[in-house]
């Protein structure tokens, strides 16, 4: 029996990647783009989801606001917002991010 497994998503990691490339990567490359950018201590990794990927992404969406609505949690949906603690030299854009607990104290207003 052969086993073939689809791709999810597309990666390319770099090494030694200094914390100023990284931001000047994520401002040359700009807020529209495709593709997920995750910088740790050096290591820089640009990732471009595929459709598995997306579809699970989705469905994770589906039950945390089923789940949000059932356990009366206001959630606010970030999306793949850019985190970075430059102290620590990492960063991140998650597929989808929410904010759950503490809502009304890190929401600003739209």
């Amino acid at each position: 029996m052969v086993t073939t497994r689809t791709a999810s998503e597309q990666r390319a990691v770099l090494r030694n990647i200094s914390w100023q490339t990284f931001e000047t990567m994520l401002a040359e490359m700009g807020d529209d783009r495709a593709s997920l950018i995750t910088y740790d201590q050096g290591m820089l990794e640009i990732m471009t989801p595929l459709m598995p990927h997306e579809h699970w992404n989705c469905l994770l969406k589906l039950l945390i606001f089923v789940l949000g609505e059932e356990l009366n949690l206001e959630i606010f949906p970030t999306g793949s917002t850019t985190l970075k603690w430059e102290d620590l030299r990492r960063g991140a854009e998650p597929d989808s991010s929410y904010y759950i607990r503490n809502e009304a104290l890190v929401i600003q207003p739209l």
